[in-house]
C-alpha cells in the first residue's frame, strides 16, 4: 500500500494533541488508567461469573464487551480530566462527526469481506458450512448490532487517536506513526485462542496488517469516521455472516468456516486494505467519495 502525506488533513488531525496537556507523567497515569480500567475493572463480570456465562453465550459476548466500555470510558477520563481535551479531539478537527462518511466506509468493507469470503468457499469447497440456528442467531445479532459498533469505535478511538497522536509529540514519520500503533493495537489480541492454535506469528502479522490498513486509512484522511466504519463492519460480518470454529467468541453466524486460513486471511486483508485505500483516495478527485 502506498502512502503519500497530505500536510493539511494529516497534520491537522494530529496536531489535535497540542489542544492538551502532554506531560510525560500524564501519559504513564493515562496508560495505567486506561488499562486498569480495561483489564482490571471491565474482566471483574467475566472471571466473577465464568461458569454461569460458558453457558449463556449472549451474556459471555456482552460481558467480553463490557471490559470495552470501560476501557472507553477509562479513555474518557482521561483525554478530559488528565490531558484536558475533548474525546472528540480524538477522532476529526471538524465541529460534528462525519457519520455518513462511517457508513460509507462500513459498506464498501462489508461488501469486500462478502466477497473475500465467498472467493475463499468457491477456492476450498466444504470449508464452509450453513450454521444458520435462528433461536441463537437472533439475539446474538441485536447484541451485535448494538454493542459491535461501540466496541470498535472504542479501539479507533484509543489505538488509531490516542496513541497515534501521542506518538506525534515523538515523530513526524507516518510509517513510524502507523507501525507503532499497529503493535499496541496487536499486543492484546495475541491473548486469542487463534493464536494458539494457528501461531503467534501468523496471527501476529493479521493483527499488525489491520492496524496498519487502519492507521494508514485515517492518517490520509485525517480523522477517524472510516476506519471506525471499516472496523465495525468487519466485526460485525465476521460476528452474523461468516465466522470461524474456535473463534474467540462462537456468535452463531449464518455461515462457519471449519477452521481459520490465517494465510489466506493474511494475504487477502492487506489485498482488501490496499483496494479499500484506493478507492478512497487513490482515484480521480472528481471519483472520490
Amino acid at each position: 500500500m502506498q502512502f503519500g502525506m497530505e500536510p493539511g488533513p494529516t497534520e491537522r488531525y494530529l496536531d489535535l494533541v497540542y489542544l492538551g496537556k502532554n506531560d510525560a507523567w500524564r501519559y504513564a497515569l493515562g496508560a495505567f488508567t486506561i488499562a486498569f480500567s480495561w483489564l482490571g475493572v471491565g474482566y471483574l463480570p467475566y472471571v466473577g461469573l465464568m461458569d454461569v456465562l460458558a453457558a449463556r453465550p449472549v451474556l459471555e459476548f456482552v460481558a467480553v464487551n463490557f471490559s470495552i466500555l470501560m476501557m472507553l470510558a477509562g479513555l474518557a477520563v482521561v483525554v478530559r480530566w488528565v490531558h484536558g481535551r475533548s474525546l472528540r479531539s480524538l477522532i476529526t478537527p471538524a465541529p460534528r462527526l462525519d457519520w455518513a462518511r462511517v457508513g460509507r466506509g462500513a459498506a464498501l468493507w462489508a461488501l469486500f469481506a462478502a466477497l473475500i469470503a465467498a472467493l475463499e468457499n468457491l477456492l476450498y469447497p466444504g470449508r464452509y458450512y450453513l450454521s444458520f440456528d435462528p433461536p441463537r442467531f437472533f439475539p446474538f445479532a441485536a447484541a451485535a448490532m448494538l454493542l459491535t459498533p461501540i466496541q470498535c469505535a472504542a479501539e479507533e478511538l484509543l489505538f488509531r487517536g490516542y496513541v497515534m497522536q501521542g506518538l506525534w509529540l515523538l515523530t513526524r514519520r507516518p510509517t513510524v506513526l502507523a507501525a507503532g500503533s499497529s503493535v499496541i493495537f496487536a499486543l492484546p489480541h495475541l491473548l486469542n485462542p487463534e493464536v494458539h492454535r494457528y501461531g503467534a506469528v501468523v496471527m501476529a502479522l493479521n493483527y499488525l496488517a489491520i492496524g496498519m490498513v487502519l492507521a494508514f486509512v485515517v492518517l490520509r484522511d485525517g480523522r477517524l469516521e472510516l476506519a471506525i466504519g471499516l472496523h465495525a463492519a468487519n466485526n460485525i460480518f465476521l460476528a452474523l455472516v461468516a465466522n470461524y470454529e474456535g473463534s474467540v467468541i462462537a456468535t452463531g453466524a449464518v455461515f462457519t468456516a471449519r477452521e481459520l486460513d490465517p494465510w489466506y486471511s493474511l494475504v487477502t486483508l492487506i489485498a482488501g486494505g490496499s483496494a479499500f485505500y484506493w478507492w478512497f483516495f487513490g482515484r480521480s478527485p472528481v471519483h472520490q467519495t
